[in-house]
This record gives structure tokens, C-alpha cells and sequence, in this order.
């Protein structure tokens, strides 16, 4: 018997860490309870030390062991009535703090909170000073499992005094230990409370406070000769550093968290933890890597944690390889592996069998959903869509992200079914969805996280299909979803840039402040009842209804600050919440020379509109594949971009710039037809071209022979179509009186560049290659990254040397002081930006250049937002970024300039990153007040961009009524013109983004 309590004690323990961290990680106490499955022999024994009566005269100790052996045995045999009991049974008997905590705990999971609560106090009570500092925090984080934050902020400050009092008298190195304990567990309850409230570098600084403490317990606790000590503050470490990794992913600052999950594997490997609680681990890695779109290495963590736990004797269908297998589905539909994907789900069915209540835990509506759409299996399909929505909408409300979400997909599933029926359903259910995915109280979940990116183009590809076909339905009237899908993301980042600017607006800062803590306060609340943000508040009854309420009445408050906003500043509304497009108002912004063409390739279609003052609006569906649209596009690059060009560039690809400008645009060309301006709207892999390129008729070679769309046409591109109309909207400031300044070539290291020889074409590098010295830590077999991934060093950043000379000849052009109105090397800083606009020079000048890099969100470590590289300077060490001039830098400028010239911008990146980082760059500097800028599609070849710029802003200053889109298109003809450049590669890599005309 004894051999088999020392079993039974290490298998509660284990069960026991395994419980308490799950916990505090956000996941099922089901792992716990279902921890494995026990033996006919372990079963019987179990079974019968249960049924041992109390004997008579038992010491202290001995009903310590008595109790302790009950206790365990319960645990291994998931009867929680029978735990519940033999704790009753023993904090009769027993003063020990500890058991009125477990029963505690107990209670809670089921719910009877009150109880709970008041057995908390009592184990406080009872407990010695030092001891009862942890259990005080404990009941500090069950407060705001129960949605009492007041009262939670109160206890943890009440308690955080107590253990500084405290202090001063712990002589013992056991008191020592419980008020580290006491501190760890004190900042790790405050983390939890400020990411609930949607405060995340409050979070944050909490969970490193957490953190710290648990590392000042870890060497005392392991000088302990209790086994449960060394693991309690083991676990400690480990859990606080999951709460780091969770606070800094709410944050945003992705790097740091990856730093944090790097340093959490590792750490969980050296310390003796229970494996189990690894395999925690590398669920949450897994999740991590999920959210941050890396299919693969989440696939290979969610394989390691199942096999963690299979290893411990986790039955197929226990709950946490349960869960897991759901994770694990849901990152092999991301990869589009669907075969495997549903499969997953089959097996937990067959483990299953019949019994109604393990069916009941594996329902898993959604994940079967997609695992069900991908295998064309769509009647399947649409009815578990309407299970998850009916569900998220009992735990969310009708109008959340994930009610929406789900009802869209119902919808694309009954609409691929292709009956007659299925597709009369599915279209009010997508129109439905694509309002809820544009509403702004779903803004929030916006951000391109794990596989939403794809679900949403599901969804809305499908919603302009059957507006397209449906012959009841106006699809003219999807220009506005469509222009919204475009920039979803973007205006999400532009909105957290705006929100910090506004902070140097003294008018604008209260109301502001008050708006946004309302949106972060609902952000934290949905992630609490997602069960993304930790903690287990759903499992206690009426919390989650008291949280909805509070969203509600947080949301009304919402409304009323946006609608004072408005009133007050209706440019910075426009910026932050701008209005949805239709046709009606963009034909009244244009003139009798303009139309609008909108281009937006989709997974299996192109959709285009064409807008015109005095015409019938015009739309098509092409039937060509995104795939094509892609190839198209990057075989006009090859022959475009310097970057792919050894020395001069001789061939082009006629077929793709006929094909492309045939298929999308003739269509359309009855709208166009006549209008020798045109607004261009395009998504994907085409705003990374020029219109200007495409072929209007076939010819074959690269001279001014072809019919390029440029020789007929001036082209002005939009970031998006709301962007375009809040632009025009702004009422114009008298012309700037000074002609130009100009910030160029920045030295980006103290090391000096090596000037280009005199006379020798140069490239300019603009598509920047990322550094790879990173640090890898090998966890058991898995590297996790321990910088933030991909980063560029600073310095390492190419110089551009020969930008002086556009800039100067520009200067020259406008008849600027070129020693006043150029500033180049050390000198081109942020500072002297940001100085120029306090000092009014900036709002004086018509033409605004940066002959500089573009960086976009992530090519520096915690850069979120795109930026500008300027001078090094003197920079501050202890913030890397702030040599930048970033789009929070731009909003906050004072322009009233006709041009802003970027002369260093790439609009080729993965997955949109570059174009996305344009667009915010763009809207920024129309918000600061430029009315339009001149940006480069690729690397340029310097002497044909100087003649080209230069060449523009002659036109510009020589034909005062010229629009600025027809100023660039004399400049591309002349270019053209010169035998050496006739290349489109020459004269085509400017674009001019915003306002075409004068």
C-alpha cells in the first residue's frame, strides 16, 4: 500500500500542476480530469481506498494521510462528487488552510461561487501571515474570473501592501518564499485584470513584474525538501512566463512575445515539470504560431503536444488530445490540406462510438464546418455553420465577429451547393455577413490572425459572385463592400496610428482617450469571453451575461464619443471611420474628363467597375483565377524591375499587357470610353502595376511602337475608394508659397558610404533584404526564434546615394535654394522633419520629397506600422525606431503640399505587406494635408527617374491648368522618347497615388 501511495500522491500532484496551469493558460480543466485512463486492478484498489472508513484516533498527521491518499485516489478516478465529499470530510477535521483551498477550487468549477469565495477567506483566515499572502491572491484572481474588477484592483493593492509589511519580519527562508510566491501570483492576477480590461501594456508590465518574482522564488523553493514545493515554484515560472507571451500578443508587439515563447520552451524543458504540462506548452506555441500564420511549425507543435500527452496514457478521445486534434484541423485547413483536416474528425468519432456525453465535448461546429466546406461537402457544411452561429450567438450576440463570421460561411456553403434553393438562401445570409464584417463594433478583428484572411475573402468573393449573377441583385452596389475588403486591414493600422497622434492635439485628446478606452475595455471583455485572454470567468454562472451587458452599455458610450468626434473633427473622422463608396458619389466627384475603374481579383474572379459623371456605371465578372492574375503580373515585372534586370532591360512580355488590359478592362471600356483621366482602384498583385504598362492593342516589342495605355490616358491610382472621396472632400488651402524641401539620402550608419563612380548607371536597392542572424534555441527539436523574425539591422540598411541628384535637380526644376531646401546624409533626420512642420517651413511648400527607404510592419523589431528610414543621427539607444519618420509621425505633420515624393518605395512584398504599407503611408500623408504623391513601383534606374521627376514638375509649373496625372504622362512620353529609355521599365515606375488633378 505504501508503494502505491507514493504513486497516488505523484499521479495528484502531477494532475493537480496539470489543473492549476491549464487553468491559468486558458485551456479545459478537462485535462485534468480526464488525466488517464486507470486500469481493472487500479480501479479496484482506487475503489476501495475510498470506501476505507476513518479510523478512530488518528493523530493530526494521520488524518493528513488518510485524507491525502482519499483525495488522490478520487482525482485518478475523475469522481468529483467523491472529491468533493472526502474535502468536506476533511476541513472538519482538519485546520489546514490548503484543504479549504482545494474544496475551494472545487466548488468553483461547479460553480457555487459563494461557497467558494467563503471558503477562500476562511483558508486566509486560517493560514499563517506569510502563507495567507497567496491565498489573498488567489481570491484576487477569482474576483475577476467573476467579473468583479473593482473589487479584484482593490484586493491585489491591499495585498501587495500586506507582503511589503511583511517583508521587514520574514527571517526564514520559507516566509521568504511565500511573499515572492505571494508577489508572483499578486502581478500575475493584475495582468490578468488589465488585459480584461483592454489595458495591454498595463498587461504587460504586470506580467513581467510577475515574472520577475517567480525567478526570485524558484532557487528558494528548490532548496526545499518538499517535492511539492520544487514543482509549485517551477510551475510558477513557467505559467507567469505563458502570461507573458499571451500579454504581449494582446500588445501587438510580436517580437517580444516571440523572445517570450522562446524562453518559456526552454525553460519548461530544463525544469522538472510535469510532461503533461509541456505538452501545454506546446499547444500554446502552437496556437501562437497559428495566429501568426506559420501553418507549418504550428502544425509540427500541435503533433508534439498530442503526443505528450498520448505518452502519459491520454486515451484518443480525452479531452485535451481532444482539443488539440481540433487545433491541429483547423492548421491543416489554413494549409488547404482538407483530406487531413476532416479526418481528424472522423477519428474522434469513431473513439467516441456512442456514447452521448463524450459526443457532446466533441461537437466542435466550426472546425467541422470548414473541415466539411473544403471537402465540397456543403450541405454538411452550411448546417454545422448554422450550429456554430446559433452558439456564438448565445455566447456573443448576434452582431460578434464570430456570429458573423459563421453566418457568412453558412452562406458560401449553401451557395456552392448550386441548387436554386441553397443559393436563395445563402444570398441574404452574405449580405447580412459582409455588413457585420464592416460594422465598427467588429473592427477589432480586422487583423490578418491565423486563417480569418481567408475566410473572410470566402466570404466576400462569394457575396460578389451572387450579387454578380443574381439577376434581382445590383452588383454595382458590392463597389462599396468590395472597396472595404481592400483596405480592412489597413484602415485598422491607420486607426491605431491616428489614435496615438491625436494625442499632440490638445482639442482632441480627452474625447479620444475616452473612445478608444471604451473600444480597448470591449476588446478586453471579448477576448475573456472567447477564452483567448486566460482564466476560466465563463465556467462561474452569470459572469459572462454580466460582461455582456457591460459591453453593451460600454458600446452605447462608444457611439456618443465617435458622434462628439465627428462634430468636432469631422478630418480626423473621416480618417478613422470613413465612409462607405457607392457609385452615386463617386460619378459627383469626378469631372466631364474622368472616370473611376475599380479592379479586384478574387480567388476564382476579377470583379470591375467603372464609374463616369455622365454615364451608366459598368460592371464585370471576369472568370479568371487569382493564380493567372498573380503570373500575369510577375511576368511584367521581370522585365520591369531592375532588381530582376542584368544590365540594360530588352525584352517585355506583350502577351500578359494585352491580355490583362483585354480581359479586365474592355469590358468595361463603354463607361470609359472618351475620358482621358482616369481613378484607379486595384487589389492584389495589380497594385503592383502600372496601368500605364498594359497594351491596348497587340504588338510585339518594347519601344514606342506599342499603343501603351499611357499615351491616352492619364492614371491617377487610390489607395481605396473611401480614402479617394474623404480627399476630395477636404476643402483645398490656398497654393503653398514656396516651391519645395526635400530630405534625401540619410545615413543610416556612422560607417561612410562608398560613392557611385561618376558617369556609371545605378539601381536603386528598394526591395531591402531582411537580416538572418538570429539566435535559435533547439527545444526539443523545435527552434523557436529568439529575436523577432526576419528583422533588418539599421545600419545594414542600403544607402542611396544617388537620390542627391534627383533631389537637386528637382530643387533646380522648381527654382528652390538648394543649400536651404535639401537636406541630405546626417543631417536628413525625424528631427529635422518633425521641426521643419512645428516651424511652418513644411505647410509652405508645394512639393515635399523623402529620397528614401519605405519600411513596412515588421522589417525592424517592434516596428507595427510603416515608417520612413531617415538619418541615424544621434540615436536613442534604448528605442531603435526612433530614427524613423512612421506613419503616427506623418498624421501628426502640417502639409499643404500638391506633391509628396517618395522616391525609394517598393509596391512588391509577400502576402500584400508593401502595398498595405503604402496605402497607410498614402492615407497619412492626405490626412496631414497632401493632395497627392509620386511613389516608384520597383527599382529605378536613377538617371531615366531624375530625367522623369524633373521632367513632370517642368510640365507642372509650365501648364498651369494641367493636371498633375497629365504633368506625369508628358513626362513618361518624353522619357519615352529618348531612344536610351524608350524601355517601359525607364518610364514607367512612377505612379501618382490620391489627387489627379490640379
Amino acid at each position: 500500500m505504501n508503494l502505491l501511495l507514493r504513486i497516488l500522491r505523484k499521479s495528484a500532484y502531477i494532475i493537480c500542476s496539470l489543473a492549476f496551469a491549464t487553468a491559468a493558460w486558458g485551456q479545459s480543466d478537462e485535462i485534468a480530469r480526464q488525466f488517464r485512463q486507470v486500469t481493472p486492478e487500479e480501479d479496484k484498489k482506487l475503489r476501495a481506498i475510498l470506501a476505507e472508513p476513518i479510523p478512530e484516533g488518528l493523530t493530526i498527521e494521520g488524518l493528513r494521510l488518510h485524507f491525502g491518499e482519499k483525495n488522490a485516489a478520487s482525482f485518478r478516478l475523475n469522481e468529483q462528487g467523491q472529491r468533493e465529499a472526502v474535502l468536506r470530510e476533511a476541513v472538519k477535521r482538519l485546520p489546514d488552510a490548503g484543504l479549504r483551498s482545494d474544496l475551494a477550487r472545487q466548488l468553483m468549477g461547479r460553480g457555487q461561487v459563494e461557497e467558494a469565495n467563503a471558503l477562500m477567506q476562511q483558508a486566509a483566515a486560517s493560514a499563517n501571515p506569510y502563507a495567507a499572502t497567496f491565498i489573498l491572491a488567489r481570491i484576487a484572481c477569482d474576483l475577476i474570473n467573476q467579473n468583479k474588477h473593482a473589487a479584484a484592483r482593490k484586493a491585489i493593492a491591499e495585498n501587495l501592501q500586506r507582503v511589503n509589511a511583511l517583508r521587514t519580519q520574514a527571517k526564514q527562508s520559507w516566509q521568504k518564499l511565500e511573499l515572492e510566491r505571494a508577489q508572483y501570483r499578486n502581478f500575475l492576477c493584475l495582468s490578468l485584470l488589465e488585459d480584461s480590461l483592454g489595458k495591454y501594456p498595463a498587461s504587460v508590465t504586470a506580467a513581467i513584474e510577475s515574472e520577475k518574482y517567480a525567478r526570485i522564488a524558484l532557487p528558494l523553493g528548490m532548496m526545499s525538501e518538499s517535492p511539492t514545493s520544487r514543482g509549485f515554484v517551477q510551475e510558477s515560472l513557467a505559467i507567469s512566463l505563458g502570461r507573458k507571451v499571451y500579454a504581449l500578443r494582446a500588445a501587438g508587439r510580436h517580437g517580444e512575445a516571440e523572445v517570450a515563447l522562446s524562453d518559456y520552451m526552454r525553460i519548461s524543458n530544463e525544469l522538472e515539470l510535469p510532461a503533461g504540462t509541456l505538452a501545454s506548452i506546446y499547444n500554446l506555441a502552437a496556437r501562437i504560431r497559428f495566429s501568426q500564420r506559420e501553418f507549418a511549425q504550428a502544425e509540427t507543435l500541435s503533433a508534439k503536444a498530442d503526443a505528450a500527452l498520448e505518452k502519459l496514457g491520454y486515451s484518443g478521445i480525452a479531452a485535451g488530445r481532444a482539443n488539440i486534434a481540433n487545433t491541429l484541423s483547423a492548421v491543416m485547413a489554413a494549409q488547404k490540406k482538407w483530406p487531413q483536416a476532416l479526418a481528424l474528425y472522423e477519428r474522434l468519432d469513431v473513439l467516441a462510438g456512442d456514447d452521448v456525453h463524450t459526443k457532446s465535448l466533441i461537437k466542435y461546429p466550426f472546425g467541422r464546418a470548414l473541415a466539411n466546406l473544403g471537402n465540397a461537402r456543403y450541405a454538411q457544411s452550411a448546417e454545422l455553420f448554422r450550429v456554430s452561429a446559433s452558439d456564438s450567438e448565445k455566447a456573443y450576440g448576434e452582431n460578434h465577429f464570430f456570429t458573423v463570421q459563421s453566418r457568412g460561411l453558412q452562406g458560401v456553403a449553401l451557395w456552392r451547393m448550386g441548387t436554386t434553393e441553397g443559393r436563395a438562401q445563402a444570398v441574404p445570409l452574405l449580405k447580412a455577413a459582409v455588413r457585420g464584417y464592416m460594422s465598427a463594433a467588429n473592427a477589432d478583428y480586422l487583423e490578418n490572425t491565423g486563417s480569418r484572411k481567408e475566410r473572410r475573402e470566402d466570404v466576400f468573393s462569394t457575396y460578389l459572385e451572387a450579387m454578380a449573377v443574381t439577376p434581382e441583385e445590383n452588383a454595382v452596389e458590392a463597389m462599396g463592400p468590395a472597396d472595404w475588403v481592400r483596405s480592412g486591414s489597413v484602415q485598422d493600422a491607420l486607426n491605431d496610428a491616428a489614435v496615438r497622434a491625436a494625442a499632440n492635439t490638445p482639442a482632441m485628446v480627452d474625447v479620444v482617450r475616452l473612445e478608444q478606452d471604451a473600444k480597448n475595455e470591449i476588446a478586453g471583455l471579448r477576448r475573456f469571453l472567447s477564452g483567448d485572454a486566460g482564466g476560466n470567468a465563463l465556467q462561474l454562472p452569470g459572469v459572462a451575461a454580466q460582461m455582456r451587458t457591460r459591453i453593451a452599455l460600454l458600446e452605447t458610450e462608444r457611439i456618443k464619443y465617435q458622434r462628439e468626434i465627428k462634430a468636432k473633427f469631422p478630418d480626423y473622422d473621416r480618417l478613422v471611420r470613413p465612409s462607405m463608396p457607392n457609385a452615386q458619389d463617386i460619378a459627383q466627384q469626378l469631372d466631364a474628363s474622368q472616370a473611376l475603374l475599380m479592379v479586384l481579383p478574387t480567388t476564382d474572379a476579377v470583379y470591375v467597375w467603372a464609374v463616369a459623371r455622365d454615364k451608366p456605371a459598368a460592371f464585370s465578372r471576369v472568370a479568371m483565377p487569382e493564380t493567372e492574375i498573380n503570373e500575369l503580373v510577375k511576368r511584367l515585372r521581370n522585365n520591369l524591375d531592375f532588381a530582376n534586370i542584368k544590365g540594360a532591360p530588352t525584352q517585355f512580355d506583350n502577351v500578359a499587357a494585352y491580355t490583362l488590359y483585354q480581359k479586365l478592362i474592355a469590358p468595361v471600356s463603354t463607361t470609359l470610353q472618351d475620358k482621358t483621366q482616369w481613378i484607379v482602384a486595384t487589389g492584389g498583385a495589380l497594385s503592383q502595376l502600372p496601368f500605364a504598362v498594359l497594351q491596348t492593342q497587340p504588338g510585339v516589342g518594347s519601344g514606342q511602337e506599342i499603343t501603351w495605355l499611357i499615351k491616352k490616358i492619364g492614371i491617377t491610382q487610390v489607395p481605396s475608394l473611401s480614402a479617394w472621396l474623404a480627399l476630395k472632400s477636404i476643402a483645398k488651402n490656398k497654393p503653398a508659397t514656396h516651391a519645395f524641401i526635400g530630405w534625401g539620402d540619410p545615413a543610416f550608419s556612422n560607417v561612410a558610404a562608398i560613392a557611385p563612380l561618376p558617369g556609371v548607371p545605378t539601381a536603386r536597392k528598394v526591395a531591402l533584404s531582411r537580416s538572418a542572424q538570429l539566435d535559435d534555441i533547439t527545444t526539443d527539436k523545435i527552434n523557436m526564434r529568439a529575436t523577432a523574425p526576419a528583422a533588418l539591422r539599421y545600419a545594414d540598411i542600403p544607402p542611396l546615394p544617388d537620390t542627391r541628384d534627383e533631389l537637386l535637380a528637382i530643387a533646380n526644376t522648381l527654382r528652390a535654394d538648394a543649400t536651404s531646401d535639401v537636406i541630405l546624409g546626417a543631417s536628413a533626420t525625424r528631427d529635422s522633419v518633425m521641426a521643419s512642420s512645428k516651424n511652418g517651413t513644411l505647410v509652405s511648400r508645394r512639393v515635399v520629397a523623402f529620397a528614401t527607404h519605405g519600411l513596412m510592419a515588421g522589417d525592424l523589431p517592434n516596428l507595427s506600422q510603416p515608417a520612413l528610414a531617415l538619418a541615424a543621427g544621434n540615436a536613442d539607444a534604448a528605442n531603435p525606431l526612433s530614427p524613423l519618420l512612421t506613419l503616427e509621425d506623418v498624421l501628426t505633420l502640417k502639409l499643404n503640399a500638391d506633391w509628396v515624393v517618395l522616391s525609394a518605395c517598393n509596391t512588391a512584398a509577400a502576402d500584400g505587406q508593401a502595398e498595405e504599407a503604402l496605402s497607410g503611408l498614402a492615407r497619412g500623408f492626405f490626412y496631414a494635408g497632401a493632395r497627392s504623391l509620386l511613389v516608384t513601383h520597383w527599382a529605378v534606374d536613377s538617371q531615366s527617374a531624375t530625367a522623369l521627376t524633373t521632367a513632370t514638375f517642368e510640365h507642372y509649373i509650365s501648364n498651369p491648368q494641367a493636371p498633375k496625372a497629365e504633368s506625369l504622362r508628358q513626362a513618361m512620353l518624353k522619357v519615352m522618347a529618348t531612344p536610351t529609355f524608350a524601355h517601359p521599365a525607364y518610364w514607367a515606375p512612377y505612379a501618382l497615388v490620391g489627387d489627379g488633378g490640379r
